[in-house]
């Protein structure tokens, strides 16, 4: 089996068990006896252990030249967090096993994006690729996400973190036959470089080159609007009415969009650019955050926002990890998977704190409101920055042919 076949079928267990708990999270919390503003404290120790964490790792695996030991102690990290999650006796104790999973989340996360890019970084149609990876990912997000709630509504949503906790287990175990990349051991990098994406981002000319400020500006605008809205989510359609087999298949739903959306964006991305579709991809996120607001208790309408939604996360998952993936050598590759993912840890910090305080004191409305506020900031971060490479690369023609 190749590696890319490999590391497609670990993620997709990996996105398995995160729509199985994703979706009932909150829910569990509150059943633990949390209210609102103690969720939002509770998931915000998951984010900001996950933001200073990734930087971290993507370090380690850039300094040691490996990524597999790395990914393999994120996933029995994971598996372990989940056990014990499942059975913890009240809210208190989920907050510290929670910062286990931050933890354990990173280790996982920056080594498998760093060892994608390494697996791509000498190929064409990476966005492509990267889109057929994250959308198998996502894929089978939606289908834990479909049974989740019915396995809760049947048993308990103990059962379906006992269920993850296994289904991490069986991802470590096929981390075990993953094969590295052989990592590059001269300052002067040796990799052969790849064709360029047409936004010229691909920085393979400068193995040293840091991510762009807006690049990680829009990535922690929009994991925030996300993070917030979606930590909540949840709470606001059981609010609403809906029962936890509705509310998982509603997110079900925006999951199974997301996997075509993620494909497509990835192949649109190779030909357009990476900025472009990541404009995309905060313009619906501000579409959808408006349609709960306004929307959300119309079953009908409800149905087309959760189809935006996959269409806002997968144009700006894919295309943020392409990105991130291909900016720079192999030994730098590392770190700066750990700063992608830094970002949008900072965002889910900021998203968490922020989603459970507003519904505390302000109402689910609210909520929605800086939501939509936050994705209209993203979009206009991303715009800039297809600006500013379009000016770069013109101020380099004018240089070559001067010179």
């Amino acid at each position: 089996m190749s590696n890319l076949l490999l590391l497609t079928g670990i993620i997709g267990l990996v996105y398995l068990s995160i729509g199985f708990s994703s979706p009932l999270i909150t829910l569990y919390l509150k059943e633990l006896g949390a209210d609102f503003r103690q969720i939002s404290f509770i998931l915000t120790s998951f984010s900001a252990t996950a933001l200073l964490s990734n930087y971290a790792w993507g370090w380690v695996t850039d300094r040691i030249g490996r990524r597999k030991p790395i990914l393999l102690l994120g996933l029995l990290g994971l598996s372990l967090a989940y056990w014990q999650l499942s059975r913890v006796p009240d809210a208190n104790i989920a907050w510290g096993v929670r910062v286990l999973e931050g933890v354990a989340s990173a280790a996982y996360l920056t080594p498998s994006l760093a060892l994608m890019g390494d697996l791509l970084a000498t190929t064409g149609q990476r966005g492509r690729r990267m889109g057929y990876y994250r959308g198998s990912a996502s894929m089978m997000f939606a289908v834990g996400a479909f049974f989740g709630g019915s396995i809760a509504d049947q048993s308990s949503i103990r059962v379906v973190l006992t269920v993850c906790a296994g289904i991490y287990l069986l991802a470590a175990a096929g981390t075990l036959f993953v094969r590295e990349v052989a990592p590059v051991k001269l300052k002067t990098p040796t990799e052969t470089p790849p064709a360029p994406a047409p936004d010229d981002t691909t920085g393979q000319a400068t193995p040293d080159r840091h991510l762009p400020i807006l690049f990680m500006l829009g990535a922690v605008l929009w994991t925030a609007a996300h993070s917030a809205g979606a930590s909540m989510w949840p709470n606001y359609m059981a609010e609403l009415g809906y029962a936890k087999t509705e509310i998982t298949r509603l997110w079900s739903l925006a999951a199974l969009v997301e996997f075509p959306s993620m494909a497509v964006s990835g192949i649109i991305s190779d030909v357009v650019g990476r900025a472009p579709v990541l404009f995309a991809g905060g313009a619906f996120a501000t579409v959808v955050h408006i349609g709960y607001v306004t929307l959300a208790a119309i079953v009908p309408a409800l149905l087309v926002i959760q189809v935006f939604r996959g269409f806002a996360f997968g144009s700006y998952t894919t295309t943020g990890m392409t990105f991130a993936a291909e900016w720079g050598g192999q030994q730098r590759r590392g770190r700066n998977s750990g700063i992608y993912n830094a970002a949008n840890g900072a965002g889910g910090l900021i998203g968490t704190l922020l989603g459970g305080t507003i519904v505390q004191f302000l109402g689910f409305g609210s909520l929605y409101t800086v939501c939509a506020l936050f994705a209209g900031g993203s979009a206009i971060a991303f715009f800039l920055l297809r600006r500013q490479q379009q000016k770069d690369k013109k101020a380099r023609l004018v240089e070559s042919e001067t010179g």
